[in-house]
């Protein structure tokens, strides 16, 4: 049987932005080479998946499908994204990682694509993440941290960096831009907010928060609240609001129903005179419009892209003092031009590490196919 498939694993189908903007990228560099119907998602919601990105889409935990499908792929991609780390359970890293071993039963070549690895707490989550990766023909991480995880295990990688860095922003549509417009009204500015759940995040931090952007914004500018994975990030933005309009300001929570693709969500970001994120991907997207920006480190995943970006960093764990917030964006209000300048600097080597993404998978589809 001629192999020609393209099969792809990763958090997709779950609503999250950062997530979805790998898929559409991903997917847009594999349709230079491979046709659509040539592309395999694995998805929690294959029908939006298919309609959404153009290419097929089957339930990611159909195993039996998977293994089916298997048998007409010429690569199995994994990734990208976060997805070998154990922060609740080692669930993540057995279902990606067995993944990798049916591909292998079915002698299809693996590429770990520009994952970032970990968290891996205790040294079994570590082994058996490092035994998985000795199973696939290449990797690729888009962070230092992850890199130098792999040289400790003595596996061959490439550093690469987030495909989202290469995504090219497409035109919002007129409902959203009407939002922004009439947020802004008659506000000299708009400064965009991301928040996540964590169970590190408590009403203390938010309060400090609040307090904190409430000094560094004048009357003149407008906090835009950005659900960029609406179910999970709306109870704590909301309860931010509330905590927004106790001291008199008013913020508006973007209505994100009409943006259907993860580029329009890009554009966007150009609106805004920075950004102060949890996101990755909202970091990401206000890095890339030359934004300056504060991020909550929530995971060392937004500690490493702020330390690589010369950025402002708000250290969130357990035993960090919600008071230092309010300091921290004391000192960013003050640093917002040299933020921006140092950040548009790191920006194009960003962009062309992305680009070794596509070069990797270029390499592998066009070697000799298996038949």
């Amino acid at each position: 049987m001629d192999r020609k498939l393209v099969l792809i694993s990763g958090y997709y189908g779950f609503d999250n932005l950062g997530d979805e903007a790998i898929l559409e990228e991903l997917v847009a560099e594999l349709k230079r080479i491979v046709s659509g119907d040539e592309i395999v998602v694995l998805s929690a919601n294959p029908e939006l998946t298919a309609r959404r990105y153009g290419v097929r889409s089957i339930q990611r935990k159909n195993y039996g499908e998977f293994w089916n499908l298997l048998t007409q792929a010429r690569l199995f991609i994994s990734g990208g994204g976060g997805l070998f780390q154990n922060t609740k359970t080692l669930g993540s890293i057995l279902f990606y990682g067995m993944q990798i071993l049916m591909a292998k039963a079915h002698n299809v070549p693996s590429l770990i694509y520009a994952q970032g690895i970990g968290p891996l707490n205790g040294k079994l989550a570590e082994n058996i993440c490092r035994q998985f990766f000795t199973q696939a023909n290449q990797i690729t991480v888009r962070d230092d941290a992850s890199m130098n995880i792999l040289q400790s295990w003595q596996l061959p990688a490439t550093r690469t960096a987030d495909p989202v860095w290469n995504l090219e922003p497409q035109a919002a549509p007129k409902a959203i831009l009407e939002q922004l417009q009439e947020a802004q009204g008659k506000k000299s500015g708009l400064v965009g907010l991301s928040l996540r759940p964590s169970h590190q995040l408590t009403d203390d931090h938010l309060k400090s928060l609040a307090e904190g952007l409430f000094m560094i914004l004048d009357e003149s500018q407008q906090i835009v609240l950005l659900p960029l994975q609406t179910e999970q990030d709306l109870p704590v933005l909301r309860k931010f609001q509330a905590l927004w309009r106790d001291r008199g300001r008013q913020s508006i929570l973007l209505d994100a129903s009409s943006l259907e693709y993860p580029s329009q969500w890009a554009a966007l970001f150009s609106k805004f005179d920075y950004v102060v994120a949890m996101r990755l991907h909202a970091l990401i997207f206000a890095l890339k419009a030359g934004l300056p920006v504060a991020g909550i480190a929530y995971d060392p995943k937004v500690t490493q892209l702020l330390a690589e970006f010369e950025q402002s960093c708000l250290i969130l764990t357990k035993e960090s003092e919600p008071e230092h917030w309010i300091e921290g964006l004391k000192s960013f209000k003050n640093s917002l031009a040299s933020h921006s300048q140092v950040g548009r600097k790191h920006l194009e080597s960003a962009k062309k590490l992305a680009c070794q993404n596509f070069e990797n998978i270029d390499r592998i589809l066009n070697m000799p196919r298996a038949v």
